[in-house]
C-alpha cells in the first residue's frame, strides 16, 4: 500500500475521532473509535495503520492517536 493510502486512512481516523469527540472523555472516545475501526475497517486497512503507527508523526490528531493505541491493544489481545 502506498503512502497516499496511509494519508487517507489518517484523514479518515481524524474525521471519525472528531465526529465522536462529543461522546465523552478522550479515553471514552478513543475506545469508541478503536471499536469502530475494529468492526468496520478491512484487515488490510487496520494492518497498514497499526504498522505505520509509532511515535513518529503520521498526522493523527491526539484523540486519533489514542484510538490507534487502543486498536493496537485490541489486536494484540485477539492474537493472544
Amino acid at each position: 500500500m502506498s503512502e497516499s493510502k496511509l494519508e487517507r486512512l489518517v484523514k479518515m481516523i481524524n474525521q471519525i475521532a472528531l465526529n465522536m469527540s462529543a461522546n465523552g472523555t478522550d479515553a471514552v472516545v478513543a475506545d469508541q473509535v478503536a471499536h469502530h475501526l475494529e468492526k468496520f475497517w478491512s484487515p488490510p486497512m487496520k494492518q497498514l495503520i497499526t504498522e505505520s503507527f509509532s511515535d513518529a508523526d503520521i498526522g493523527l490528531t491526539p484523540l486519533a492517536h489514542l484510538a490507534v493505541q487502543d486498536l493496537l491493544v485490541m489486536r494484540k489481545a485477539k492474537r493472544a
